[in-house]
């Protein structure tokens, strides 16, 4: 009876731990899919901040706009003033200037 009692109380224990592992949380498709895109968006930022090579310019932040023209650039250059209406056309070898109101270099990124 003894080992019935122990044959017993080891299959309550496995079936428990069966059902304890049916209910743990596991990650679903979609927020699969959504660390694949966040990846692939980390990717092609990176990508594009080579293109511009934006990187290699961050410092001109705080200098004047003049700065800019003495400076030898591949690609597209665009120069956004503050509150500046600008067309929302993505191009990643554009580098992209934004000015202050003094006039003054506040970011430099690709797009």
């Amino acid at each position: 009876m003894t080992n019935f009692k122990k044959t017993g109380l080891s299959v309550t224990a496995i079936a428990t731990a069966f059902v304890l592992q049916a209910c743990a949380p596991s990650t679903p498709e979609y927020f699969q899919e959504v660390d694949v895109i966040a990846t692939q968006a980390r990717t092609t930022a990176a990508t594009t901040t080579q293109a511009c090579n934006a990187n290699t310019l961050q410092w001109m932040i705080g200098q004047p706009e003049s700065v800019i023209s003495g400076v030898s650039l591949v690609g597209p250059v665009r120069v956004i003033s503050i509150n500046q209406t600008v067309s929302m056309d993505h191009n990643p070898t554009r580098t992209n200037f934004y000015l202050d109101t003094a006039g003054r270099i506040t970011r430099v990124v690709c797009g």
